[in-house]
């Protein structure tokens, strides 16, 4: 096992892929086409942690690897320093330690055996074959034939993990002190050793997937065609099957009007490694812990895990016409799905809520009668009531489950415009938009609890609950003048801005670390980009090459303000300010 220097962590990521497939034409209107897909991807990765029973063994004097466990400080036996005078300084920054104390120091070979790399070795692949039979039927139409399509197809899926190390394997090390097996059977199994980190279970798990579908296209007129489609899958016990239809319809009113919609159900069954009796470990920052991130851990539920389903509609029109020598074709859709048994982890910011009696300090006393305390597993190993505190919240358990209702919908706006301006020069612009007008979640329940009450998302910044943030409008634009051999491009992209949902009802919403009240990101302001580029093609010596020279974001344009770790919202705007990029493309 190679181990990169202490202190370090490592991912290490493979990847390949294998497609191929035969067509045979089995007369002038029919073919059958036979494709197979096969990959895979491997990753090894692992963080270091410490494990919390030899800490406390070396702040006794009994650490190190050659310890005999029974002389403080002798045998082997070394003494674990966590006061400042132990390190000589910040040799990244070359900032020295005042209080440094030469001889204090922790020796390398006892951290190396404190911090222990903490991960797994993943393995996921997937074979895909498909068959289909494509054709007209040879009914005809005024707008043309009736074709078709049949077809079937076989998913293989394959997902493995195993602990990087005995340390990091729950099977072996599942209890707070490494070697113990005396907290099986309680609601401490599965902690683990680690003080910070997570271990895991060696898990093996296999998905096959069969499905049939059938579809139809049916060009009624020259002006109006429908098409229909079924697909029947089956995931096997305990998920089930599934039979999904779909139709739609495009009636062209006009020359220039045309009308469009659709309507169907939609099927999606839960991943192998959803249905995992496994755990990860991620971080977060609990509001009930004063914002401090603790452990987050994500059970897989392989006993009653279901698929999720969706009704989905839109319906919508395009103008499309000729205006002053140019073309110009502008749309709009209502879209709206409708999601039941929405497959998601339990909330853990809620769940650590309901238990912190919604404080968000981490100061003020939990609630340890809560009937979710058994989800949160706190310093010491116990909840004591008026006496353990937010902060003591060590790591909040949750777990895939079918959750609330979601109703989505929204409206898409697209616009696109070209003019010649000589036989060889266009110009030519256009624009897209997003309109969000529902994205309503219902309660969610968790163990009889409404951890979280029903919301609409659009508007809010969401940072501890799904769907994360999502703006009213999403917009872009551009304008691109195309003369020759050279192209200027000038782009526009505007998002709006949110509202942080934890400062419903609350100013000021945070406290610095000072104890004054703040509300620095509850409204994030809005972000708009501009940016500009050039391209020149050319040939040279053979080769066709294009040259290429853009400013983005030219107005340095900051991103959206957020009570968040880095002080922006990443789903709203671009950290990196202006940014010049050259660059040069060849072809031979």
């Amino acid at each position: 096992m190679q181990i990169a220097a202490r202190g370090t962590g490592s991912a290490i990521n493979d990847a390949y892929r294998f497609s191929g497939g035969f067509e045979f034409a089995l007369s002038d209107t029919l073919r059958l086409n036979v494709d197979g897909t096969y990959w895979q991807s491997n990753r090894d990765f692992y963080a270091p942690g410490i494990v919390g029973s030899r800490l406390q063994a070396a702040l006794n004097g009994l650490g190190g690897p050659d310890c005999d466990g029974v002389t403080p400080g002798g045998n082997g036996c070394q003494w674990f320093n966590p006061f400042t005078n132990a390190g000589q300084g910040h040799g990244t920054f070359n900032i020295s330690n005042p209080f440094y104390r030469p001889g204090a120091e922790n020796s390398e070979e006892l951290v190396a055996w404190l911090q222990v790399p903490n991960g797994t070795r993943e393995q996921e692949s997937q074979f895909v074959f498909d068959v289909v039979l494509a054709g007209e039927t040879g009914i005809t139409f005024s707008g043309g034939p009736l074709a078709f399509a049949v077809g079937g197809q076989f998913r293989d899926n394959r997902y493995t993990s195993d602990p990087y190390n005995e340390e990091s394997n729950l099977d072996v090390n599942p209890c707070f002190i490494e070697g113990d097996l005396s907290c099986v059977g309680t609601t401490t199994e599965g902690v683990g050793p680690f003080i910070f980190l997570g271990g895991s279970r060696p898990v093996s798990l296999q998905q096959d997937v069969y499905a049939l579908f059938a579809e139809l296209n049916a060009p009624i007129t020259d002006r109006l065609e429908l098409s229909a489609a079924i697909r029947f899958e089956d995931y096997g016990s305990p998920i089930g099957s599934t039979v999904n239809p779909k139709g739609s319809l495009r009636f062209e009113v006009t020359d220039w009007l045309t009308l469009r919609g659709s309507v169907g159900t939609t099927f999606r069954g839960p991943l192998a490694s959803n249905v995992s009796p496994n755990f990860v470990t991620a971080l977060e920052g609990f509001t009930a812990a004063g914002g401090n991130y603790k452990s987050k851990d994500i059970y897989g539920n392989p006993t009653d895990l279901g698929p999720e389903t969706a009704f989905t509609y839109n319906i919508g029109a395009i103008i499309s016409a000729p205006v002053g020598g140019g073309d110009v074709t502008f749309s709009v859709d209502y879209w709206s799905i409708d999601l039941e048994d929405r497959i998601t982890i339990t909330p853990g910011n809620a769940i650590a809520s309901v238990v912190g009696n919604g404080q968000t300090n981490g100061q003020a006393p939990v609630d340890c009668s809560s009937p979710l305390v058994n989800l949160i597993t706190f310093s010491n190993n116990q909840c004591v009531q008026g006496t353990t505190l937010g902060i003591d919240i060590s790591r909040v358990r949750t777990d895939f489950v079918n959750g609330p209702d979601v109703k989505i919908a929204g409206l898409d706006f697209a616009l696109n415009a070209s003019f010649p301006l000589s036989d060889t020069a266009e110009l030519s612009f256009g624009a897209n938009a997003v309109w969000n007008l529902d994205y309503s979640f219902d309660d969610f329940i968790v163990q009889g609890v409404n951890v979280q009450p029903a919301y609409d998302a659009v508007g809010f910044g969401n940072y501890f609950r799904d769907p994360n943030t999502v703006p009213e409008w999403r917009a872009n634009a551009f304008v691109n003048l195309g003369f020759g051999d050279f192209n200027a491009r000038y782009a526009i992209q505007h998002i709006d801005g949110v509202t942080d949902d934890r400062c419903i009802n609350r100013d000021p919403c945070f406290s610095t670390a000072g104890g004054v009240g703040t509300n620095f990101g509850v409204e994030s302001g809005s972000y708009t980009q501009h940016d500009f580029a050039v391209t020149y093609d050319l040939e040279l010596a053979g080769a066709e090459v294009q040259l290429q020279a853009a400013v983005e974001n030219f107005t340095d344009a900051a991103p959206a303000e957020a009570q968040l770790p880095l002080g922006f919202n990443p789903f709203i705007g671009n950290a990196i300010g202006r940014n010049y990029r050259l660059g040069l493309r060849t072809r031979f």
